[in-house]
């Protein structure tokens, strides 16, 4: 008699997780067609509901201006809301508008780290990558090659497509000794 219910859970979660995913990918089918309004409208309320991959598309629409005004206060509210559930993408995504002039949001290196440095420690690439050229360039951190070429070297790994240029040109810089601990910095930072 208790498997009744259970069943009935289980079949109510599943219909409406494919609905969700449904609504998703046809938000996903109008932003690509360029309907920027349409996919709004499919994402609105599934971002309202907590869906996590629809606020970062609100967030990203807000943004860049996609079928609404640019809104960094959106923006960021949407990243925000989904960075509080761990995603890696709205986290990157936060460090970069606190990391330039964009769409209003008041520039804030200390912020912008905080962010690229959580979405980078969550394996997001473009983090990596960013936290290598903060290093590097001694931007809302000091500057430090050794952590610079360790970050690039993350991203490389995982494939980003500039990392491995960056990386081998910081290598250039560094010293044999500290290359060699840039290399296991870099190997304890690919383990986390």
């Amino acid at each position: 008699m208790k498997l009744i219910p259970v069943l009935l859970w289980l079949t109510l979660n599943m219909t409406m997780s494919i609905a969700y995913a449904g609504a998703f990918e046809d938000g996903m089918i109008a932003f690509h067609a360029g309907d920027y309004k349409k996919a709004m409208e499919i994402w609105g309320p599934l971002a309202e509901e907590g869906e996590v991959e629809a606020q970062v598309k609100l967030g990203i629409m807000h943004t860049n201006g996609l079928g609404v005004r640019r809104n960094g206060g959106e923006a960021l509210k949407w990243f925000h809301k989904a960075a509080e559930k761990g995603n890696a993408e709205a986290e990157y995504y936060l460090g970069k508008l606190y990391g330039t002039q964009q769409s209003g949001v008041e520039m804030d290196q200390n912020e912008s780290t905080k962010w690229y440095r959580k979405a980078a420690e969550d394996g997001n690439t473009d983090a990596q990558y960013a936290m290598g050229a903060k290093y590097f360039k001694g931007e809302g951190l000091p500057m430090d090659y050794v952590m610079g070429y360790a970050w690039m070297d993350v991203a490389a790994r995982q494939g980003h497509y500039a990392a491995p240029n960056y990386r081998d040109l910081i290598a250039l810089i560094l010293s044999t000794e500290d290359l060699a601990k840039a290399k296991a910095l870099s190997d304890e930072l690919a383990k986390k």
